[in-house]
């Protein structure tokens, strides 16, 4: 269209004036033009991309030497009939997506009410993932640097007056890679004195610098799991970070309880820092091997004997699971370990067998623990919550 069809808007005085006629008129600029005696400043639609067919065009013009007279020219109108076709969801689905994060939903619940509100709304179920964490990152307070963090920390100290809230008992922050830092609320830490039995996981990719987040608590006698609180840690590939985790634990819940906090039980992975840590902190406690890691781990070596002998060698193991005392235990690896050796096409399973779930980590059957769970099971169970 040539430049005669554009009708005078309004004349005005000041720029400030131009800018709430052309807020008022939902346009933005998309280019500046500087002409022998003016400048001229072109504006579009501001959903432009939305609805490619809006046509609506604003100029305006400010004369080099009247400064003070702001001349607005315009061509067609707002056309909005026609929407621009897109992957992205639409928007009454972002805006429900965005409420419920608020609401502090989960992903398996959003998509729940999502079919409850709007059964039109069909989207790939990793799109709006993505729309999930993206409303969660949005709403969200983010922390920049090492400094808010540790300025977030010290804003988050002990409250006498609230038991539900969460605050940090203990921390350290000197740098990226140096970092502990202990959540907790009043309610949780007076859940440690209810159970002897502490269970430990560690879980990734979820936090600020994807650093590891220590998930802690013990189950009920329903099995269900309670958490005492979480701890975010700059490695957890050495011992350290669990020995300040125990030894932390230990402190503040006596501190918070007025009664020492005793661990019988220690339950975890085969993880070697959580097992040299609670020989340092815990010693009188028995180190528990989640018993699901151990049946995964064997059935990832059974390459090492013959498929035709490995249903055996997994029933064996799985009947020593079921040894209800210490002593059976014994008796029975001693059974289990005689019958093996005279097959010398499973001694490199046995082997392995011996060294990793008899001689380091042996406490994974029934015995080892009466009445306690043998599999880490809820504590990871929450760390699959967290991480949606």
């Amino acid at each position: 269209m040539s430049s005669k069809e554009y009708q005078i808007l309004k004349i005005v005085k000041t720029l400030d004036e131009a800018d709430v006629i052309l807020k008022e008129h939902n346009v933005s600029k998309y280019r500046t033009s500087d002409l022998s005696s003016s400048t001229k400043y072109s504006y579009r639609c501001s959903n432009y991309r939305k609805y490619p067919l809006c046509k609506i065009e604003i100029q305006v013009y400010v004369d080099n030497n009247h400064l003070t007279e702001i001349k607005l020219m315009y061509k067609n109108v707002h056309c909005h009939e026609q929407r621009n076709t897109t992957t992205r969801a639409p928007s009454p689905v972002r805006e429900l997506v965005s409420n419920y994060v608020q609401c502090n939903l989960t992903e398996v619940q959003i998509k729940n009410l999502l079919f409850v509100n709007d059964p039109t709304a069909s989207m790939p179920t990793n799109q709006l993932s993505n729309l999930i964490n993206y409303a969660r990152r949005k709403n969200n307070p983010e922390i920049f640097s090492v400094y808010d963090f540790n300025q977030w920390c010290i804003n988050h100290k002990y409250d006498e007056n609230s038991i539900h809230s969460t605050f940090v008992p203990y921390y350290y922050i000197n740098d990226i890679n140096n970092i502990f830092v202990f959540f907790a609320t009043k309610q949780l830490l007076k859940d440690t004195q209810l159970s002897s039995l502490l269970q430990v996981d560690a879980t990734y990719k979820l936090t600020w610098n994807e650093l590891p987040l220590l998930l802690f608590g013990s189950s009920d006698a329903d099995r269900h799991f309670r958490p005492f609180g979480v701890a975010l840690v700059s490695s957890d590939e050495g011992s350290a970070c669990y020995i300040d985790l125990f030894k932390q634990l230990k402190l503040i819940s006596g501190q918070e309880n007025q009664r020492e906090y005793i661990v019988h039980y220690v339950m975890a992975d085969g993880a070697p820092g959580i097992t040299r840590a609670q020989k340092e902190i815990f010693p009188q406690a028995r180190r528990l091997m989640c018993w699901a890691h151990v049946a995964r781990k064997c059935r990832e070596h059974r390459k090492l004997v013959p498929t035709d002998k490995w249903q055996q060698i997994d029933t064996d193991i799985h009947d020593l699971q079921l040894c209800f005392s210490d002593n059976i235990f014994t008796h029975g690896v001693s059974l289990v370990m005689k019958k093996w050796s005279t097959d010398p096409l499973i001694q490199q399973f046995q082997q392995y067998f011996f060294d990793q779930w008899i001689d380091k980590l042996p406490l994974w059957y029934e015995g080892a623990a009466l009445n306690m769970p043998l599999t880490n099971n809820g504590c990871e169970s929450l760390n699959s919550t967290i991480k949606k």
